[in-house]
């Protein structure tokens, strides 16, 4: 009996124990006795022969170290933020990847007063550009702390209205007039994000 889970799996992810499946094609043997993955593809069991493979004939867009990323943010976390993966490179990624960046960037700067890191504001459904500078863990890094990085565009977090640039760092409601902060980009707006998605299509 074969199963398959269409999940994309990245190099170095956990597929089974060595105790439930022998390792197959595109897997390997890690040190703690797992078998991991070797390349990126969907993961096939052999029920009947206690196998399992990484089957590579669908495998989607890998994002790379130094690869720009759009993407929207879907989870937010005490001191990083999960953002869901939408285009690599302006190409669209429908692979359903996410990446992890630290929250720990200041909206006006790096640090506060005191020294210490400002965490800048972020809100689940921002649109973020970000660059990859790791693929650690098989987990992807982004960076949003350079000014080409951060908030591309997002809507009013009070009612759901557009919004425009203000100043460096702040964003206004166009339908409530609410002020937000954000880390934004240094071509902030809805036309960036759109000219995006046109060219990703």
């Amino acid at each position: 009996m074969i199963k398959e889970n269409n999940k994309p799996m990245l190099p170095g992810e956990h597929i089974a124990s060595i105790e439930e499946f022998e390792g197959g094609k595109n897997t390997y043997i890690a040190s703690d006795g797992t078998v991991r993955s070797a390349a990126v593809g969907t993961k096939v069991y052999d029920l009947k022969r206690r196998i399992v493979k990484v089957d590579q004939k669908n495998s989607p867009m890998l994002p790379k170290v130094g690869d720009t990323i759009v993407g929207y943010v879907d989870m937010l976390f005490s001191s990083m933020v999960s953002v869901k993966i939408l285009y690599i490179n302006d190409k669209r990624s429908d692979a359903g990847f996410s990446a992890i960046a630290s929250a720990r960037v200041g909206a006006r700067g790096d640090r506060d007063r005191r020294g210490g890191d400002r965490r800048a504001t972020f809100h689940t459904g921002d649109i973020v550009r970000g660059r990859v500078v790791s693929l650690l863990n098989s987990t992807v890094h982004l960076t949003l702390a350079e000014k080409e990085y951060g908030v591309l565009y997002t809507l009013c977090f009070m009612c759901g209205g557009d919004t425009v640039r203000t100043n460096e760092n702040t964003i206004k409601c166009v339908e409530c007039g609410a002020f937000e902060e954000r880390k934004l980009t240094h071509d902030y707006g809805k036309e960036t994000f759109r000219l995006i998605h046109k060219a990703g299509k």
